[in-house]
């Protein structure tokens, strides 16, 4: 925001900055803005440079994290951002041991985990019911997560030819 000056009894309005020639004969001018539309504060610039507000010279308190990387390694787990300065090349990523459980073979199907689709042979089988009475002797099955092994025997069938009767044993 530019200001009103006087200078000799002239005033000169709107100006943004003012250049006064130095007194050691250089050739050098000294240049004074109009700081007054400053709105920086400390905590807005990194600390240890300065910048010049409405009342002069300031050092900025701005903390200056560098590059700031950090590992996720639970599906809980938030990383926090620290207030300041950052580099612009840190990263947050999954931990390696973290990524490398996220195949297919663990998830179940109709599941797509960080674009990752479950396979057709992971399946929920929490609402199954059979027991190992009603299937095959022999024969295996999962039930509700747990490998069961039938016990069902196959019935014998016999036919008396002469009294047409038919036995199941």
């Amino acid at each position: 925001m530019a200001k009103n000056v006087k200078i000799n009894n002239v005033t000169y309005e709107n100006v943004p900055q003012i250049e006064i020639p130095l007194a050691d004969n250089s050739g050098s001018n000294a240049v004074f803005y109009d700081t007054t539309g400053a709105d920086a504060a400390q905590g807005d610039v990194v600390s240890g440079k300065k910048f010049y507000g409405p009342s002069g010279e300031v050092t900025g308190n701005m903390t200056d994290n560098g590059t700031v990387t950090s590992t996720i390694t639970t599906v809980a787990q938030s990383v926090t951002i620290a207030a300041g300065k950052h580099s612009g090349s840190g990263t947050v990523s999954i931990a390696s041991v973290e990524q490398a459980k996220i195949v297919s073979g663990n998830i179940k199907s109709g599941v797509t985990m960080l674009g990752v689709s479950g396979s057709s042979t992971v399946v929920d089988t929490s609402d199954a019911d059979a027991t190992a009475s009603y299937i095959v002797s022999g024969k295996t099955a999962y039930v509700g997560g747990t490998k069961i092994t039938g016990s069902l025997t196959s019935p014998t069938v016999s036919q008396d030819s002469s009294t047409k009767v038919l036995t199941i044993s």
